[in-house]
């Protein structure tokens, strides 16, 4: 899921400013002022399922959201059955019943109390029928940069398909592993106790990818972008591993997250979006408490693919960008040791030193990578 830790953060902040806003640009912010943030669903997987609760604690600090610890969380259908979460880490809540599997067409909400006392339900959500990915796919495209530069990439595509005609809305997300190999040897330094050549770098895109198929009699839909991939990279010179998961969710959470993006991309004014859009399913049951954020039933289905550049007519780099060698003029003290590896040093006007140096994941790799593939990558 995108890092909404991160999201509500400034969700709360333009909240706040929205309603204390006056003629002035410089409202006045209650550094006190403390809000549960829930981020939490269930799925037609096996679960266990998961919610996280943070805590704002003040507004204008640099980290100010902290793990609510603690909460007793219930989760609750419409058959009458009832789940209880247990904290496996602060702030991070797993249901005891590892076996617990959501039914597509049952209602699921959570109760939560916290550890002061104060209450909060999510609105019941009905889980809506899947969409099967049909195809995962790469596209040779050219894209626009600007009025004057274009780009040879491929861009990575899926098509997909309900067979239910209440399946209407979709969210997707999606990563990415390939094998990375050091580029450079090094035979006089060891950078690592066990250095190695060869690792399995893997990139989360946090990014909120939606799609409204409501006016659709038939549920297709198709050419939907994934990642992209341009020429001067070197993610397709051996394997590499594009993993899609697709969320079939209600009309409300497809309009919450809706309100995100908004909030978070709008070109527009600061206000385009009121604070009463983007709270989600969460109510307080107590007095003067507040909540954001939510809790979701969504049906999912998974799909990944394998490509290398032999599945393409372009001509990719076979050397990383990232590695070439770098100039770096310092006045005082040498470039950071743990990250760079000086390839050569020699001093210039005034007591100014050029040092000329490369990445040191250049020479080993698992200085910043892992060393063994993800846990997704399959096969």
């Amino acid at each position: 899921m995108p890092s909404l830790k991160y999201l509500f953060y400034w969700i709360v902040v333009l909240a706040i400013i929205s309603v204390s806003c006056t003629e002035k640009f410089h409202p006045k912010i209650d550094s006190e002022l403390s809000i549960l943030i829930v981020d939490g669903k269930i799925t037609n997987e096996i679960g266990p399922y998961e919610i996280r609760l943070y805590r704002t604690v003040d507004l204008i600090g640099i980290d100010t959201l902290n793990p609510e610890t603690g909460a007793i969380i219930i989760l609750n259908d419409d058959l009458g059955n009832r789940e209880l979460f247990e904290e496996v880490k602060p702030g991070i809540y797993q249901t005891v019943n590892q076996e617990i599997k959501g039914e597509v067409g049952q209602s699921y909400w959570v109760d939560i109390e916290t550890k002061t006392g104060e209450n909060y339900e999510s609105t019941p959500e009905k889980m809506p029928p899947p969409y099967d990915i049909q195809n995962l796919y790469g596209k040779e495209e050219v894209n626009i940069i600007s009025a004057t530069e274009k780009q040879n990439v491929v861009n990575f595509y899926f098509d997909a398909k309900a067979n239910n005609p209440n399946a209407n809305y979709i969210r997707w997300e999606y990563r990415e592993s390939y094998e990375w190999r050091a580029p450079e040897y090094l035979n006089t330094e060891k950078f690592t106790e066990n250095p190695s050549k060869i690792c399995f770098p893997v990139t989360n895109f946090f990014l909120i990818n939606i799609y409204d198929a409501s006016n659709f009699d038939t549920k297709f839909i198709s050419k939907q972008l994934t990642a992209t991939i341009n020429t001067d990279e070197v993610k397709l010179l051996y394997e590499y591993l594009l993993d899609v998961t697709l969320y079939s969710t209600t009309q409300e959470n497809f309009n919450f997250w809706q309100n995100i993006k908004s909030v978070n991309f709008s070109e527009g004014a600061l206000y385009d979006v009121l604070a009463a859009n983007i709270k989600g399913n969460l109510q307080a049951c107590n007095d003067g408490c507040q909540a954001i954020g939510y809790f979701q039933a969504t049906s999912v289905n998974k799909f990944q693919n394998f490509f290398s550049d032999d599945d393409f007519s372009l001509e990719f780099s076979t050397y990383p960008k990232e590695c070439e060698r770098i100039e770096m003029r310092m006045d005082i003290g040498i470039p950071d040791p743990k990250k760079f590896h000086i390839i050569s040093q020699k001093p210039v006007e005034g007591r100014a030193t050029l040092f000329i140096v490369r990445r040191k994941e250049c020479y080993e790799c698992n200085v910043v990578h892992p060393v063994t593939k993800p846990s997704f990558w399959l096969n």
